[in-house]
């Protein structure tokens, strides 16, 4: 029939616009492969690729962490906002624990910085921050945390 034709030469995957997303095998092969380019990038000794490994995996969960609270945070603020007649105090509560969260994910971005920086020679150190001067992450726009850019 001219049905089981067309279905016969559907191409196999996902439906047109419909973009597949990545298992926890992928990430997990995706971020090998990284932070091994990243080691023979760097140059990284074996002890330094464990210290800043580690420095970055604990970095990685607690942010994790703080990330999940801080939407948590802003869901609630948007939540008051859309009352009709929203709680001054409340809204305020809520956003002063949004820039609580903020300022602390800030603090733990600069204190892994000062950390890596430590663990780097002049060289690898300049080479890190070229590598990720123009790298943009989810909702970040590309760029240094902090001071004007290069």
């Amino acid at each position: 029939t001219m049905a089981g034709l067309v279905q016969a030469q559907a191409p196999a995957g996902p439906p047109a616009g419909h973009q597949m997303l990545l298992t926890p095998e992928d990430r997990a092969a995706m971020g090998q492969i990284f932070w091994h380019r990243m080691q023979e990038t760097l140059g990284l000794s074996g002890e330094q690729a464990t210290e800043i490994r580690a420095l970055l995996d604990a970095q990685r969960t607690a942010a994790r962490t703080t990330g999940q609270e801080l939407r948590a945070a802003r869901k609630q603020l948007r939540g008051l906002l859309d009352q009709q007649t929203p709680d001054p105090a409340a809204v305020q509560a809520a956003a002063s624990q949004i820039k609580t969260l903020q300022a602390a994910m800030f603090d733990a971005h600069l204190q892994t910085q000062l950390a890596l920086r430590a663990k780097l020679t002049p060289a690898q150190w300049q080479q890190w921050q070229s590598l990720h001067s123009g790298q943009g992450h989810r909702g970040r726009r590309p760029g240094p945390w902090f001071g004007p850019s290069k």
